[in-house]
């Protein structure tokens, strides 16, 4: 049986804070050095995957993000040449995404950037000292309020 665990609130809001916090640098560093959001190679790497496979609101709908979110992201990649979109030879309305080669060598960039940070957090020598929550603990507080949440605005 899964323990329980008793957490108050201001220790569960500072840890989501610093966590926020850390996202949020995390986030503008890997756009400065790759030149797209995080977001958005998350898009790349999800055509690469399934090249020509993929529309916008398939990619949205994977994600759990708004098709809007996913249309202006794939819109910029589209205007700076590493995404294309074709037209679906039986229904127009079908608009596959696959990468462009310059897509391609930008997705195995990014990649590299992700795999250098992951090595460095594996070298971060870990302690109990500030919060007591773990990320992962943290993350399912959060998703069970979010789901609460909606279950929330579905009944109202």
């Amino acid at each position: 049986m899964a323990e329980s665990k008793t957490v108050h609130a201001e220790s569960f809001f500072e840890a989501y804070m610093a966590l926020k916090r850390e996202l949020e640098k995390s986030a503008t560093r890997f756009q400065r050095m790759t030149g797209i959001s995080v977001d958005q190679f998350a898009i790349l790497h999800q055509i690469l995957e399934q090249p020509g496979k993929l529309t916008s609101a398939t990619v949205a709908d994977s994600r759990g993000i708004s098709r809007a979110a996913v249309s202006r992201g794939i819109s910029q990649l589209i205007r700076r040449g590493y995404v294309v979109q074709s037209y679906e030879s039986t229904d127009r309305r079908v608009r596959p995404l696959s990468l462009t080669a310059s897509g391609e060598q930008l997705e195995i960039d990014c990649y590299k950037v992700l795999q250098s940070a992951t090595k460095l957090m594996s070298s971060v020598p870990l302690n109990d000292s500030g919060s007591p929550l773990t990320m992962g603990q943290l993350t399912q507080m959060l998703a069970a309020v979010t789901a609460r949440g909606a279950a929330d605005a579905q009944q109202k």
